[in-house]
């Protein structure tokens, strides 16, 4: 894409209740290797999602809109299972690409 925007949000998983989990490509910084777990789930106002963002490895999450305590438990428990696959996902993808 010559001058266009590049999105980086590759999909991982969707869930029946319209949660969608997706992940970016591989980053790096100060020698470590990360991804950003982009959380998604239609609200139904006017916003039209609730979401959340979390640095993998890292369990911190940022820019969290809509998600209530109880929702943010299970992002969490969600990204415990499907974070270590996004991550090797990412690494193989940032290998295919050289």
């Amino acid at each position: 894409m010559d001058g266009g925007i590049v999105m980086e949000h590759n999909p991982l998983m969707s869930f029946n209740d319209g949660l969608e989990i997706t992940y970016s490509d591989l980053k790096h910084n100060n020698g470590e290797d990360y991804i950003i777990l982009y959380f998604e789930k239609p609200n139904g106002k006017e916003s039209g999602f609730n979401s959340a963002k979390l640095k993998y490895p890292g369990n911190t999450f940022s820019e969290v809109n809509g998600f209530n305590e109880s929702e943010m438990e299970e992002l969490m428990k969600h990204a415990a299972k499907t974070a270590p696959l996004a991550l090797e996902f990412s690494k193989e993808d940032s290998v295919a690409e050289v």
